[in-house]
C-alpha cells in the first residue's frame, strides 16, 4: 500500500521491524536487485517504484552499492530520508487520513503501545483508528502519525543500528564492469580493425580468403581486452580461434571428419567457462538484454 499525499495528518500501520532489518542487513545492490526482480515494490506505485530505482542506482554509482542500508543512510543525508519513506511506504499496510481534532488528540502521544482502551482514554471513539489500532495490535505493526507526505520518524538508534550479519563484497571478477579509458580504446582499435580486414575485400567486390585468420583473432582479442579476462579467458578463445584455422579444417568436409577438432573446441569453451570474467559478462548480458541458459 503506497503511501498517499495527504493534505492532513496520516495515521500509518507498518512493519518497523522489518525496516531495521533491511537496514541493518541488506545494501543498496541487494534491495535494488530486490526492486527490479519484483521481489519488493510490490506496494508502491510506478512513480514511487521509478524513484526509489533512481535514488538506489545513484548509491550505487557513488560508491554505496555494496554498504548496508543504514550506513548509506548515514552518509547521504539527501537521498537517505527518501529512500527511508520508500521503504517503509511498502511495508505499510494500512493508513488512515486524519482529521485535524483526531491528529491534535494523537500528536505527541506513544502510538507504539496504543490500545482502543487509550483511545477512549483521549476521547478518541472514531470507528476507522480503533480498526487500525486493533490491527497493528494483532500483525505486530508499528503505529506512527505522519504529519506530511513521506515522513516516517527515523530509528533514534539509527547510529547503533549495527549489522547481524557480516558483509560480504563480491570480488571485483565476479561482475562485470564495460571497459574506460585506454582499456577501451584499445578494445575498440582491435575490434574496428579486425572488421576493416573484412568489409575491406567485401567492398572492393572480393570475398576475403580467410576470414577465421587475423580478422577473427584481433575482434576476440578485442572481446578478451575489453572484459579484462584471465588466463583461461585468453587460452579458451585461442583454442577457440585455433580450431578453424588448423591446417585440416574446412567447412566443407563430412561431419565425422571434424571430430578430431572437437576436443580442442570443448576445452576451449571449458576455458572460458572457467573464467570469472566472461561469466560476469555473460551475467551482465542475461541481466540486460534477457538472455536465456
Amino acid at each position: 500500500m503506497s503511501t498517499l499525499i495527504p493534505d492532513q495528518p496520516l495515521l500509518v500501520a507498518y512493519d518497523r521491524t522489518r525496516v531495521r532489518e533491511l537496514l541493518r542487513n541488506t545494501t543498496a545492490q541487494s534491495l535494488h536487485d530486490a526492486l527490479r526482480t519484483g521481489t519488493f515494490g510490490a506496494n508502491l506505485s510506478p512513480v514511487e517504484r521509478a524513484e526509489l530505482d533512481a535514488l538506489l542506482t545513484a548509491w550505487m554509482q557513488r560508491a554505496l552499492g555494496y554498504v548496508f542500508l543504514r550506513d548509506a543512510l548515514l552518509v547521504d543525508a539527501q537521498r537517505g530520508p527518501r529512500v527511508f519513506d520508500l521503504i517503509c511506504a511498502e511495508l505499510t499496510s494500512e493508513q488512515l487520513e486524519l482529521s485535524p481534532d483526531l491528529a491534535a488528540a494523537l500528536r505527541g502521544r506513544d502510538l507504539s503501545s496504543l490500545t482502543p482502551t487509550d483511545l477512549a482514554a483521549l476521547h478518541v471513539h472514531a470507528a476507522a483508528v480503533s480498526r487500525i489500532t486493533e490491527h497493528a495490535q494483532r500483525s505486530g505493526l508499528h503505529l506512527a502519525l505522519l504529519e506530511a507526505a513521506g515522513s516516517y520518524p527515523l530509528p533514534d538508534d539509527l547510529d547503533r543500528l549495527l549489522p547481524s550479519i557480516p558483509l560480504h563484497l563480491p570480488r571485483a571478477e565476479d561482475y562485470f564492469v564495460p571497459p574506460t579509458g585506454l582499456r577501451r580504446w584499445v578494445a575498440v582499435t582491435l575490434a574496428v580493425a579486425g572488421i576493416l580486414l573484412l568489409l575491406i575485400p567485401i567492398l572492393s567486390g572480393t570475398i576475403p580468403k580467410h576470414p577465421a585468420g587475423l580478422p577473427l583473432a584481433l575482434i576476440t582479442l578485442a572481446l578478451m581486452v575489453g572484459i579484462k579476462a584471465g588466463w583461461a579467458g585468453y587460452c579458451g578463445a585461442l583454442c577457440l580461434w585455433l580450431v578453424p584455422n588448423m591446417p585440416g579444417f574446412r567447412s566443407d568436409r563430412h561431419l565425422t571428419e571434424l571430430l578430431p577438432y572437437v576436443p580442442l573446441l570443448l576445452g576451449g569453451v571449458a576455458l572460458l567457462i572457467y573464467d570469472r570474467r566472461v561469466r560476469a559478462l555473460w551475467a551482465w548480458l542475461r541481466g540486460h538484454f534477457g538472455l536465456g541458459l
